[in-house]
């Protein structure tokens, strides 16, 4: 038997192990197209913002790899399965053979199509190696960055900076930052609180050009405004690392289509992860929630599985939370009212109050009586109970209704009697 697992991040990581605990004798190799050991890509923002060591980033001890008797290939791009032969091929022409396969290779920042992208100060903030080249632009005295984008990565990217005390302008194309994560009200509350912390935005802006010869020395805007920088993060989503897989046949569709046990369409292949398209518990329909826990939950479950396991993956849950200088917020499931929401009994239940300088707000979004998601800022100490709810999606009474907005414990003190 030979395990073959393609990507060295969560889910990869977390089916190593489930693995080896099934099977402690078979060859388990790892393809990373990094260079790096597991890391988490969560604390990357963390490490610019000066608050841990890159040390802190890595997610096991040295000896990892010899503890579970795996071997582990660095800089090595998968481009191509042969699943009739069970043999898989990366870019430069090595080849491995496989019994069971699994694909975990994530995502990858998109990048930029304007004028000035390949400066060597742009910047994407998906890797390591993204994070340790920005740390050296900033080591050599950057002082001005503009953040392209509203996203969590660019905004967690525009508070580590400013954390550590560069001028941060943030472009962004819509009308609102988080667009993704929360609702319109939720957003303008953590843009306040970064704007009362020094971060600037410009929104409904659009970057048309990043100037300069051979450095990066501003971002021209489509208003032909020109704003000085000597670094540009880009944080404009990211795109399931599939290239040319499809061609093994693959069904494809946002990520790699899996079933309730992670395989996909072709047999002894699996994928996880940022990747993997799965069931998502709220929608209910199939798309790619790219989140670590669901990452770290779909490898092993597929780890297990591929050591003939029966393990059911529930699917998938849209979470995301972050903390700017003190502030709070996050958000499970739907977090916005959908356009068609009087034709299917769809309402929202707000709340919102100051506590000191700080907000607390929080949004329910309901489809009836189940909950379908929520938002919440600056006071998150229920989110346990409410997610809870959530991958439940039983109906709830008006009494139990009604104590989701009260005060903190109430929720779950009120579905115990």
């Amino acid at each position: 038997m030979s395990y073959i697992v393609v990507g060295n991040s969560a889910a990869g990581l977390f089916a190593v192990e489930e693995i080896r605990k099934h099977d402690i004798h078979s060859e388990l190799i790892v393809l990373t197209a990094e260079d790096e050991p597991s890391y988490s890509r969560c604390l990357t923002t963390y490490f610019l913002a000066g608050d841990i060591p890159a040390s802190r980033l890595y997610l096991r001890d040295i000896d990892f790899a010899k503890q579970l008797n795996l071997t582990i290939v660095y800089g090595v791009e998968v481009n191509r399965i042969d699943p009739t032969h069970r043999r898989v091929q990366s870019s430069d022409g090595q080849e491995w053979n496989y019994s069971k396969l699994l694909l975990a290779m994530g995502a990858s920042a998109n990048k930029l199509s304007i004028p000035g992208r390949n400066l060597p100060e742009v910047f994407t903030l998906r890797t390591m190696k993204d994070a340790l080249d920005i740390e050296a632009v900033l080591e050599r005295g950057a002082r001005k960055v503009v953040v392209i984008g509203g996203g969590l990565v660019s905004l967690k990217s525009a508070y580590a900076l400013r954390k550590r005390g560069l001028e941060v302008t943030v472009l962004i194309s819509s009308n609102q930052i988080l667009s993704q994560m929360l609702d319109k009200k939720a957003g303008d509350l953590i843009q306040k609180h970064l704007e009362a912390h020094g971060v600037n935005f410009l929104l409904q802006t659009e970057a048309s050009k990043i100037t300069g010869e051979e450095h990066v020395q501003g971002v021209l805007t489509a208003r032909n405004t020109i704003l000085e920088a000597d670094v540009v993060i880009v944080g404009k989503g990211v795109q399931p690392n599939i290239g040319n897989l499809g061609d093994s046949g693959l069904n494809i569709g946002r990520g790699i289509q899996v079933d309730h046990s992670l395989a996909t369409n072709l047999p002894n292949i699996y994928a996880a992860g940022d990747i993997a398209e799965t069931w998502d518990l709220v929608r209910q329909t199939f798309t790619v929630n790219a989140t670590w826990p669901n990452a770290s939950t779909q490898g092993r479950i597929a780890g297990a599985n591929m050591c003939g396991g029966h393990e059911v993956y529930p699917g998938s849950l849209g979470l995301n939370s972050v903390d700017f200088f003190g502030l709070s917020a996050m958000s499970v499931g739907i977090t916005k009212l959908p356009e068609h929401k009087a034709q299917e009994n769809w309402n929202q239940q707000e709340g919102l109050k100051i506590d000191g300088s700080l907000p607390i707000y929080r949004s329910l979004i309901w489809q009836g009586d189940i909950l379908k998601g929520f938002v919440l800022v600056g006071d998150t100490s229920q989110c346990g109970v409410l997610t809870a709810l959530v991958k439940a999606g039983r109906p709830l009474t008006q009494t139990h209704k009604n104590l989701t907005l009260g005060k903190r414990g109430t929720l779950a003190i009120g579905l115990m009697k």
